[in-house]
């Protein structure tokens, strides 16, 4: 299995049918995409993908494998992904998240993320918190 089998799988691991293959090989693809994971041991344990366009970044997704969850994986890896950014010329991150995902909210607050505005309905059974940090 390459890379991009893991990395689908996992995707698909823990956020369900919500990207096709041809969608993530196409974001890949596309220069404006930032990618970044980590193994533990032979297996994928967790990724973060995201755009950066002009000084923006967006955070689209951060996935951690079941079996690796409460190590502090996740944290790392959006620290690499805002220096990543960064590299490339974002100055902020912004990021939808659902609002009873109250793990991931806690995650994107203590790395200084703030609340900025509610999107109603943006998911067929919950709303979408952005949020926003300063890099």
């Amino acid at each position: 299995m390459d890379v991009f089998d893991e990395l689908y799988s996992l995707e698909t691991a823990c956020f369900g049918n919500s990207w096709t293959s041809e969608m993530l090989r196409t974001e890949l693809d596309c220069p404006l995409s930032v990618l970044v994971y980590e193994f533990v041991g032979e297996k994928l344990a967790a990724f973060a993908i995201g755009r950066v366009v002009v000084d923006e970044a967006e955070l689209f997704q951060i996935g951690t494998h079941p079996d690796f969850r409460g190590r502090g994986i996740a944290k790392a890896l959006l620290e690499r992904f805002h220096e990543k950014t960064r590299e490339r010329g974002a100055l902020v991150c912004f990021l939808e998240v659902r609002s009873r995902n109250a793990a991931a909210i806690e995650l994107y607050e203590k790395a200084g993320y703030e609340r900025v505005s509610v999107r109603k309905d943006y998911y067929p059974d919950d709303d979408a918190i952005i949020m926003r940090k300063e890099l």
